[in-house]
């Protein structure tokens, strides 16, 4: 192998290329907690918005839309200032610091804030509206409840409203265009816009807080394994978290609330006592390596061919590639599987939906938090790829056990789920980054520069970019399944059974592609350790030329 271009700016005299401490490993996967409360409030817009003010889908997915192609154009102008700073707090850390604070404190501005109206259907109306359901079916019929009725009982013994006629998706879009634009929508279109610009301004708070901060995390462990470590234990904390966020729908649906709005706001105010303690700590106790010395500024390339540099590398699109075959394979489809449980396992109770989900999402994250060491060890003894292709094979296998285990004659059987589809999925988001991380030696082999920063904007850019359409095909896949917020749990049996295939069997096939992109996958740990040691060469020569 042999170099490719001029050799890179010397690291600090400080760096010795020795991985973080445990201490510094530790502070550092703090700073996740603040990303890990605050990021599920825009996730679950969709949910509340449908579900307590009736609004359209397909718009609410446009705001996500938006907001993820913001979110991808501001990544890599962050990317470039941060990779090129020179403060005398570094490179990194001023920029975490002010997006880390300033974002959580946001939320809890945009919920207190937040357009209210008589329309939105507070939590004791819905509680009550349950309530009066189970009794009214209870008293009209005597098959058994819908929890214990079978699946095709509980859709024959509801009482289905008389239909409209049939429309295709193009129609279905066009009347919620209508809808949107209709005289009486104005509190809609009211909340559409303030959503807008409340995600706007909150992708931009987060573009200063996440791109230095992953650019910080591969710097801080230099070696093969220590990249393993480094995300392995963020991951731990990430799962951490992750014992919260399945219970915010729960949360915000408590009638102790008056509506769903006030549950966000309250939760907005506990992210903040948690998240802004935890950056300040993290920015504190967290250093930062392998800095370009004033001079290999000159030496770096300018912004766009920085950004064309990084995009052309085939490395970095296998795993770009990688990760949009899994994220298309789960966030197209991933709420239909609250639907399913809120409309058709518990009959429109969207309290013991949630409830439910809050039990299924608590586990996950006990068991991912579990499986992080055994995918620490799996990559040291089977090397990163190939621990890699079995955690798609198990994921697969547990999105397409969705078919059996969501049942309304069993609905507590998705409890098994987890121990299938997030043990796989935790694997595939500890692994990839790790070897990103590898990705940034060859590209500083290379280019001659260090571009941590930039190759997760650019990362961060494209998968966004092409994710714009993911909330807005998740809104659009329920159109095509049939699925109509107004009918509640009375929703046709075929619109159901196409549900059903949508979050289990279509999204296990296409995950299962990730196998093709990992063939013969070529940064092996002996490869990265010949690269690494050419690197070491380059960067005590360039030290001597430097004096």
């Amino acid at each position: 192998m042999s170099p490719e271009a001029a050799p890179p700016a010397h690291p600090s005299p400080a760096d010795k290329e020795k991985d973080a401490s445990l201490k510094e490993i530790l502070f550092y996967a703090l700073g996740s907690v603040e990303g890990t409360l605050s990021n599920p409030f825009f996730n679950l817009i969709n949910t509340l918005m449908i579900v307590a003010l009736g609004m359209n889908p397909v718009f609410l997915g446009l705001i996500l839309g938006i907001k993820t192609l913001w979110d991808g154009i501001a990544d890599p102008l962050m990317a470039h200032v941060t990779d090129n700073a020179r403060t005398r707090w570094g490179r990194r850390r001023p920029f975490i610091l002010f997006g880390g604070v300033t974002r959580v404190l946001l939320l809890v501005a945009i919920f207190g804030f937040f357009p209210r109206d008589p329309s939105i259907k507070t939590n004791a109306a819905l509680a009550s509206e349950q309530t009066a359901a189970h009794a009214t079916a209870k008293a009209t019929d005597h098959t058994p409840s819908p929890v214990q009725a079978s699946p095709a009982a509980a859709i024959a013994n509801a009482p289905i409203p008389t239909p409209e006629a049939k429309t295709g998706m193009i129609d279905k879009i066009k009347l919620g265009i209508a809808e949107f634009k209709a005289a009486g929508n104005a509190y809609h279109r009211e909340v559409i816009i303030y959503l807008l610009a409340a995600c706007l301004l909150f992708t931009t708070l987060g573009t200063f807080f996440n791109v230095p901060y992953y650019a910080l995390g591969i710097e801080l462990c230099p070696s093969y394994d220590g990249r393993t470590r480094v995300v392995t234990y963020r991951s731990i904390v990430n799962k951490l978290g992750g014992f919260v966020s399945p219970w915010i729908l729960p949360f915000c649906f408590l009638t102790i609330f008056t509506t769903v709005v006030d549950g966000l706001f309250w939760y907005g105010v506990i992210c903040a006592s948690v998240g802004v303690p935890a950056t300040v700590l993290m920015v504190r106790y967290s250093k930062e390596r392998l800095y370009l010395p004033p001079s290999g500024k000159k030496n770096a390339p300018g912004l766009l061919r920085s950004i064309w540099l990084t995009a052309k590398n085939v490395h970095f699109l296998k795993i770009l590639l990688l990760y949009k075959i899994i994220g298309y394979s789960n966030g197209i489809f991933a709420q239909i599987g609250l639907f399913l449980s809120i409309y058709w396992v518990y009959s429109g109770d969207a309290l013991a939906g949630a409830t439910l989900g809050g039990y299924t999402g608590t586990l996950a994250a006990l068991l991912t938090l579990i499986s992080l060491p055994v995918i620490n060890w799996a990559c040291r003894r089977l090397q990163k790829h190939r621990a890699l292709r079995y955690g798609i094979i198990w994921m697969s296998i547990g999105s397409a056990l969705n078919w059996v285990l969501i049942n309304p004659a069993h609905p507590y059987w998705q409890l098994v789920l987890p121990f299938f589809f997030s043990i796989g999925i935790s694997s595939v988001f500890t692994i990839l980054p790790t070897m990103m991380a590898d990705v940034t030696d060859i590209d500083e082999l290379r280019t001659g520069a260090r571009r941590e920063g930039m190759f997760g904007a650019v990362m961060g850019f494209l998968m966004k970019l092409t994710g714009t359409l993911e909330p807005v095909l998740a809104g659009v896949v329920l159109l095509i399944a049939g699925f109509d917020s107004t009918l509640g749990a009375h929703q046709a049996p075929e619109t159901i059974l196409r549900m059903r295939l949508m979050f289990s069997l279509i999204p296990a096939g296409l995950m299962l592609l990730g196998l093709i992109v990992l063939w013969r996958y070529p940064l092996t740990r002996e490869y990265m350790a010949e690269v690494k040691e050419q690197l070491l060469s380059r960067r005590a020569a360039q030290a001597v030329a430097d004096k």
